[in-house]
């Protein structure tokens, strides 16, 4: 019986050193971009241009003094066609690295990876924000050219060297 070379290489210390090193990529000043998660539509803000009627939970359809869109006594409300609130969809900049190269995905799985798919990597920590973003803006700073806008298709998937200290998610692009 052969013995095996590798075994016992892989302890505490080894794990610690992996963490360390995976850690020190994803920080915001390493192998990061800044990237812009979309929550969608969180809240409700009363609208400014008209007066909001909290017994019919809608625009009275009155125009409020210091609105933006003066509009006749009568007819409905511009801003926010009588609904008299308007959804506030809520975003956050956060930085992630971000693997483009299919062949450079880190195996979670059967998925297959066809074009328009990207890999985000993360901290565990970054896992409910990714879980509540059903979209992402990835790199910012050249958005002024065209915007790389993505999708979530996979739960975030925990990852590590047997402790869990990452996720991965994927993205296809919208």
């Amino acid at each position: 019986m052969a013995i095996n070379p590798f075994s016992g290489i892989i302890d505490a210390n080894f794990k610690t050193i992996f963490n360390n090193a995976i850690s020190s990529m994803l920080d915001s000043t390493a192998c990061t971009v800044a990237c812009t998660l979309k929550y969608g539509v969180t809240k409700y803000d009363s609208c400014s241009n008209c007066i909001y009627d909290p017994i019919g939970k809608k625009s009275s359809n009155r125009f409020i003094n210091g609105g933006s869109i003066p509009f006749p006594f009568g007819t409905i409300c511009p801003l926010c066609n009588g609904a008299g609130r308007r959804p506030v969809e809520s975003s956050e900049v956060v930085h992630l690295m971000v693997i483009f190269d299919p062949k450079e995905f880190m195996d979670i799985g059967t998925i297959n990876s066809p074009d328009g798919l990207i890999q985000t990597m993360a901290k565990k920590e970054m896992t409910p924000k990714l879980q509540r973003a059903n979209q992402i803006v990835v790199s910012n700073d050249i958005s002024g050219f065209f915007s790389h806008t993505y999708q979530r298709v996979a739960e975030p998937t925990p990852i590590g060297l047997g402790n869990n200290e990452f996720v991965l998610c994927m993205w296809k692009r919208i």
